[in-house]
């Protein structure tokens, strides 16, 4: 768990210490609940494909060139920086231009799935919750926004009084 090298008051040990409590106390009292947006995802998705489809194709065009030569990685970026690739008969654009565009779209993608998505810690005890019509007083395993009420069968927003 902890390192031999770490000392007690550097801020790696504090940062690992709290990691390592926060750990302990989410697995026994809390549950997560993931909830994804789908445009969010959609999106990401989308440009993590067009950030592919572009460095597959510097790299389909650029490689033939660049392996047989005797220094590969050097022949591979001279390519990539010197090579055109013609769009259409119309738009002559260099690789290394498509390279940055592929990047970009790649990485952007990314921080789009990673932040299309909202963790919820949720405790898992129970609830104690009271009808404001028939004043009776229920446990349930959450706060509920809408509940019916078991006494009264009214459909209602049940007051939480204190965790159980």
């Amino acid at each position: 768990m902890f390192h031999a090298k770490l000392k007690p008051h550097s801020l790696l040990y504090v940062h690992k210490l709290h990691s390592l409590c926060f750990q302990i106390i989410s697995r026994t009292f809390m549950h997560r609940i993931i909830r994804t947006k789908q445009s969010g995802q959609i999106l990401g998705s989308v440009l993590c494909l067009m950030g592919f489809a572009a460095l597959i194709v510097v790299f389909w065009k650029a490689w033939p060139d660049a392996s047989s030569s005797a220094n590969m990685f050097s022949a591979l970026w001279l390519e990539i920086l010197t090579q055109q690739i013609n769009v259409a008969s119309i738009i002559a654009l260099k690789l290394i231009y498509l390279t940055v565009a592929g990047t970009v779209f790649l990485v952007l993608g990314i921080v789009v799935l990673v932040f299309s998505r909202q963790i919820f810690l949720v405790s898992s005890g129970s609830t104690l919750l009271q009808c404001p019509h028939c004043k009776n007083q229920w446990k349930a395993g959450r706060a509920m926004g809408w509940a019916e009420c078991p006494y009264c069968r009214k459909f209602i927003h049940p007051q939480t009084m204190k965790k159980a």
